[in-house]
Parts: C-alpha cells; sequence; structure tokens
C-alpha cells in the first residue's frame, strides 16, 4: 500500500493532471542567471547576494524570503506601485514569483537540509509558461517516491518529502493505529 495519484488530488488537492514539470537542459550559471534575471527582476549583484551559502544552483530560503519581505514591506510603506517600478521593477509578479519558489522549496520539494530551494524552479513560472497548467500532484508524489527510495538504502538517514501529503494519507488509511486521536478527540 502506497500514496497514489488520487490520494495525492484528494488529499493534498494538487492537480494530477496537465503538463509535467520537467526541467530539462543544461543548468549552468549563465542559464541559472538568465531566467533569475528574466522572473525576478534583479541584476548580478542581487543574484550573488541570494545565492551565497546556496549549494550549486540553489538559493537559500532564508535569503530569499528576507530579502523579498524586505523589498516588499519598502514598497508598501512608500504607498504606490509607480515607486515600485521606479526601484528597479519590484511588482506583484516577482514578489509571487518568489514566494512560489519559496514555497516550492519549503513545502512541496523541500531537500535534506531544507535551507535551499532550486533556482531552476523558477523556469515554470516564466511568462510563457505561466499559462501551462502543470501537473503538481505528479511531481510531489515522484519526489517523494525518489526520497523513498533514496532513505531505504543502507546509508540512508533522512527522509524529506510533503509531509502534509505523506501524514494525511498515513490519517486516511489507517485511522486505527494507537496515537492517532479520532476526530472526537481532535481541536483540529
Amino acid at each position: 500500500m502506497t500514496p497514489t495519484l488520487d490520494d495525492v488530488e484528494q488529499l493534498v488537492r494538487l492537480p494530477a493532471d496537465g503538463n509535467a514539470t520537467v526541467i530539462g537542459g543544461t543548468w549552468g550559471f549563465p542559464a541559472i542567471l538568465e531566467v533569475f534575471e528574466n522572473n525576478l527582476l534583479h541584476n548580478l549583484n542581487a543574484f550573488k547576494s541570494l545565492k551565497a551559502g546556496g549549494a550549486r544552483n540553489s538559493l537559500p530560503l532564508k535569503k530569499l524570503k528576507e530579502h523579498y519581505a524586505y523589498k516588499l514591506e519598502k514598497v508598501l510603506s512608500d504607498g504606490t506601485a509607480a515607486v515600485a517600478k521606479k526601484k528597479k521593477g519590484l511588482t506583484t509578479r516577482f514578489v509571487a514569483r518568489a514566494y512560489m519558489l519559496y514555497v516550492l522549496g519549503f513545502f512541496l520539494f523541500p531537500t535534506k537540509k531544507g535551507t535551499d530551494v532550486s533556482a531552476r524552479y523558477l523556469y515554470l513560472f516564466a511568462k510563457g509558461k505561466v499559462a501551462n497548467k502543470w501537473s503538481w500532484g505528479l511531481a510531489v508524489l515522484a519526489h517523494m517516491y525518489y526520497n523513498m527510495g533514496a532513505v531505504s538504502r543502507d546509508d540512508g538517514k533522512q527522509f524529506t518529502c510533503c509531509t502534509t501529503l505523506l501524514e494525511s494519507w498515513i490519517f486516511a488509511h489507517f485511522p486505527k493505529l494507537a496515537g492517532i486521536p479520532k476526530e472526537i478527540d481532535s481541536d483540529a
């Protein structure tokens, strides 16, 4: 017994139909920088400051959150969208992309350290791609299966996945396990 696409759709409400979230190609520094500049509208210096501490093609989640929260707070304190555009083009689209990148790295596709997110995911939020219907459920399930395989090896030490999916699947399929509170006993 294992989680299925139907479980993903029913329990976590992530769509299982649509385009696969496969990001192919070669992703060296120039490609990552181009996707970063096109989708978060920053220059090389901003990318390097956000990139500092991130592994390979990853951005640290903490720096991403702090950077955009600071920028958004500054724009909101000024009170106008026109001021935001003058300040190097910070728009709601760029803040939304940064937020979605954070959600992907923190919630849907966490890493073992839990501190980074791949900048390649920005490709999925590019202008021409945002209208596509993505199969997030399939991607989350594949990520979970991959990590289950990795942790089941002899040297496997740590498991990472969308824990909301795994926990809700356990509660749905094994309601009588010892230690799982009944609905009437729960404050949820």
